[in-house]
């Protein structure tokens, strides 16, 4: 019934504009978000609106926990596991249903994501957002990748760890954030939701910035 539902995308007509942003590890997607509400917003001011731009990331975690009354670390430790496909290492953690509770936190995020989609004016940083607002037609679904040389040299120079280290952090992670993106499609999902990808080894941020602008506008969001 969930499904049948999710495929009714006449309800989504009216409403957003939301723009995601799906990563891979060592991508900078909260400095492209951050600057993309800048220029968004100043467009609004230059128009004679008030700013109503804003972005996400980790506060829908804080804002799910709250609403689940539970611990902020339980859900990150949720999303980690649902990540990392090990879901079996929390069943000490909690003491309802281990089903009934996963299945709890994934509808939370999942209704949070797609409600803050449904208001529009948001950019949302990972989270599964681009699988789970997909069906909103005044969307923009943007994904930052790179080279595994690159990722994984500038992961080392960040955290300063060996080369070797981050190569199997950024793999790791990688795929961790495929396996959450995927968790949350459904048979009704498009197999490819991004409207641009963008190579970050050969733009900056900036670059990224006024090139997702440039698409915000052909698609009517701003």
């Amino acid at each position: 019934m969930g499904e049948r539902l999710e495929f009714s995308t006449a309800i989504y007509k009216h409403q957003g504009p939301v723009i995601t942003i799906s990563r891979e590890s060592g991508c900078p997607a909260n400095l492209v978000a951050e600057l993309l509400v800048n220029k968004l917003n100043h467009k609004m001011i230059t128009d004679g609106h008030s700013p109503k731009w804003k972005w996400v990331n980790k506060e829908i975690l804080q804002q799910a926990s709250e609403e689940l009354k539970m611990n902020p670390r339980d859900v990150e430790t949720y999303v980690k596991a649902k990540e990392s496909g090990m879901l079996h290492d929390l069943v000490a953690s909690f003491t309802d249903s281990y089903h009934v509770r996963n299945a709890r936190i994934k509808k939370v995020i999942h209704d949070l994501i797609k409600n803050l989609a449904i208001q529009g004016h948001v950019i949302i940083v990972g989270r599964g957002g681009g699988a789970i607002a997909w069906d909103i037609p005044k969307s923009l679904h943007l994904y930052l990748e790179a080279p595994l040389s690159w990722k994984t040299n500038r992961i080392s120079s960040l955290k300063g760890i060996p080369v070797s280290e981050a190569r199997k952090l950024v793999l790791e992670r990688d795929m961790q954030r495929l396996k959450f993106r995927d968790s949350y499609r459904t048979k009704f999902s498009d197999e490819i939701f991004y409207h641009e990808r963008f190579n970050c080894k050969s733009l900056t941020g900036e670059q990224i910035c006024d090139l997702a602008y440039h698409a915000a506008e052909l698609k009517k969001l701003v």
